[in-house]
């Protein structure tokens, strides 16, 4: 009996060493696929981040995308005002263009009000004679004035058929006479609704803002009676 747990124990320190052995080999060939799996990962994925360095990398990324919004809003602003300021400028210069080309004309108008031949013509109101922006910019004004009007009978002249002061014969449509005091003989006058005439004449009631307009006939004088007009001395 004695002999028989002898050998039990010694069966059984041999079961004990026996697994103690297998639990360090088993322990040791573990060790070795981990070491494996981690070297791997780590080649993978690289090293792990904790939770504080991905909150950073996060919040970086964030401020990146933010800069690059702002930049690209700031490029497009600027992008958008310079083409503001070329149509600006550009609408400026066709302002100016459009300004000198119509001084130029209202000069080209007034240089041909100043040079062209007064012609005869029949004396008569008409709105397409109303004075133009180049006649008011290129003239003294020199107010609102009374019309009255004369024909070559005695009885309007004094003498049937007299020369002018100025030694011209009077002609409708040029002709007028005025206080040469305001307005100088030979001056070129335009009567609003009437057109340009010359100053060749005068007369004894012809004062200050008083003109008369030479016509061709008596009844043309009595018909048109007395009127009032802008006047604007051309030169």
């Amino acid at each position: 009996m004695f002999f028989s747990l002898r050998k039990h124990a010694s069966k059984l320190i041999a079961a004990t060493l026996a697994v103690g052995t297998m639990a360090s080999i088993s322990a040791a060939a573990l060790d070795q696929p981990v070491a494996m799996l981690s070297s791997n990962l780590n080649a993978s994925v690289g090293t792990v981040l904790t939770s504080d360095q991905i909150d950073t990398a996060e919040q970086a990324l964030s401020k990146a995308k933010a800069e690059a919004a702002a930049k690209a809003e700031a490029e497009a602003k600027a992008k958008a005002e310079a083409e503001a300021a070329a149509k600006a400028e550009a609408a400026q210069q066709a302002a100016s263009s459009a300004t000198t080309n119509s001084s130029q004309s209202q000069q080209s108008s007034s240089d041909n009000l100043l040079t062209e031949p007064v012609s005869a013509k029949t004396v008569a109101y008409s709105s397409s004679l109303l004075a133009t922006d180049a006649i008011k910019n290129n003239s003294t004004a020199l107010g609102n004035y009374k019309l009255t009007f004369y024909c070559p009978c005695e009885l309007c002249n004094g003498v049937a058929g007299a020369k002018t002061a100025s030694g011209t014969t009077p002609t409708e449509g040029r002709t007028i006479a005025v206080d040469s005091s305001v307005i100088p003989l030979g001056s070129r006058v335009y009567i609003e609704g009437y057109g340009v005439f010359i100053a060749e004449d005068t007369g004894g009631a012809i004062k200050n803002n008083k003109i008369d307009v030479f016509v061709s006939s008596h009844d043309r004088a009595y018909e048109l009676g007395v009127q009032y007009a802008n006047i604007y001395l051309l030169g």
